[in-house]
């Protein structure tokens, strides 16, 4: 038979174990909430990281478009003044270089002797 101790033990063994129940419970309630606004902060910063993604894709795009027409108008100011010499290098006057004397004939001097 069964001893008025022995459902006294496992009345309170039962009781502890329906308190560490309760308590469990109450844990995983208050971790699932965690979980979920830490789920929800994560969705807004994968958003957040997103848009800046984007955002920087847009800008790296726009440097490149600034860039490339930099080169286009570069290139074209380049290949202007490359056919600017070539046609005023034959053109160019070089007769105050020496004069019939051998000596430097240079129109800014104005006859100084090259003191300044």
């Amino acid at each position: 038979m069964i001893s008025l101790d022995q459902v006294q033990l496992l009345e309170q063994k039962v009781g502890s174990a329906v308190e560490k129940i309760t308590q469990l419970n109450a844990e995983n309630s208050a971790l699932r909430a965690k979980c979920a606004e830490l789920q929800s902060a994560l969705d807004a910063k994968s958003e957040q990281f997103n848009s800046f993604q984007s955002d920087q894709n847009k800008i790296e795009e726009g440097i490149l478009s600034a860039l490339d027409r930099l080169n286009t108008v570069e290139n074209t100011v380049l290949e202007s003044a490359s056919g600017e010499n070539n046609s005023s290098e034959e053109s160019v006057d070089y007769s105050y270089v020496s004069g019939n004397d051998g000596e430097q004939n240079d129109p800014y001097n104005n006859g100084s002797q090259g003191q300044f």
